[in-house]
């Protein structure tokens, strides 16, 4: 099967939905379900209803109150909770989940990638991190950036995506004075590293993941001590940063270096981050 560049990044996130549509059978059908993945162009989803390859539905995220007209790309899994299908937006202008997501070309230089929003008028994009951004970010908890619907620079935080939430008050406050710089390091690599401890989350080719502390992050990938078997040139999933149960975004990295740590049974991994060739029927899985 022929593959396809990924178009945009994908944001892990549990949007209510409702699936509507006629079935196979000629039958008209609207069912409750739930996002477990979303893109610009499309979403993972979950529902209970058996959906047929290039069956036209509805798609209405109750968070928005947005709808969609999407074509199901296939089945990905079945399990107790449900059927997850890959199904993609028919018309791409519709802002279906209320995030933005900016040209993927723009990821190349990123250190990390976050879902963030504008604590003025609540705008949601998916945010590439530069240097300076990861370092404010983890310590500050909050950065100044360019709003395009405010028209300024405001305060933007590291959100998660929820029908129900309401912004604190206190979280329009001027951000707290970022902590100084750390040390950095420059060697002959293409890109600077930065010493930066940082939650990241691994999948690995055979479908468990674990949570890491990064010793060092740059604009080529990381490196990340961990006790689990990573094999050299493997292809795994990277989120950085990551928080349990937040907005992740999930990126390809490739194994290039494997170390160990005298006295322990940890090993040290450098990844580098690489372009992810991927189709929806087959590499929707998170």
């Amino acid at each position: 099967m022929e593959t396809k560049k990924r178009r945009s990044d994908r944001i892990t996130a549990q949007l209510p939905i409702v699936v509507s549509g006629v079935d196979v059978m000629g039958k008209d059908f609207a069912e409750s379900g739930r996002t477990l993945v979303i893109a610009r162009h499309g979403a993972k989803i979950l529902c209970q209803r058996k959906l047929t390859p290039q069956l036209e539905i509805t798609i209405r995220c109750l968070m928005t109150t947005e709808e969609a007209e999407a074509r199901v790309v296939g089945q990905v899994q079945e399990s107790s909770e449900g059927i997850s299908y890959g199904i993609e937006l028919l018309n791409r202008e519709v802002d279906l989940w209320g995030v933005e997501f900016p040209p993927i070309e723009q990821s190349a230089t990123a250190l990390g990638r976050v879902l963030g929003e504008c604590v003025h008028c609540h705008r949601r994009e998916l945010v590439y991190l530069t240097e300076f951004e990861a370092e404010v970010l983890e310590r500050s908890h909050s950065i100044w950036r360019e709003c395009k619907r405010c028209g300024d620079a405001t305060l933007w935080k590291e959100t998660w995506l929820k029908s129900d939430e309401e912004l604190p008050i206190d979280e329009l406050a001027a951000p707290a004075a970022p902590a100084p710089p750390p040390k950095r390091t420059r060697d002959d690599r293409k890109s600077a590293r930065l010493d930066l401890q940082m939650n990241a989350c691994i999948r690995d080719p055979q479908g468990w993941e674990e949570v890491v502390k990064t010793e060092n992050i740059s604009r080529g990938g990381m490196r990340f001590k961990s006790q689990k078997h990573y094999s050299d040139a493997w292809v795994v999933e990277v989120a950085l940063p990551y928080s349990q149960g937040g907005a992740n975004i999930f990126s390809a990295a490739k194994v290039k270096s494997i170390g160990e740590v005298p006295g322990t049974t940890e090993h040290v991994y450098g990844v580098a981050y690489v372009a992810w060739q991927d189709d929806w029927a087959d590499r929707w899985k998170g």
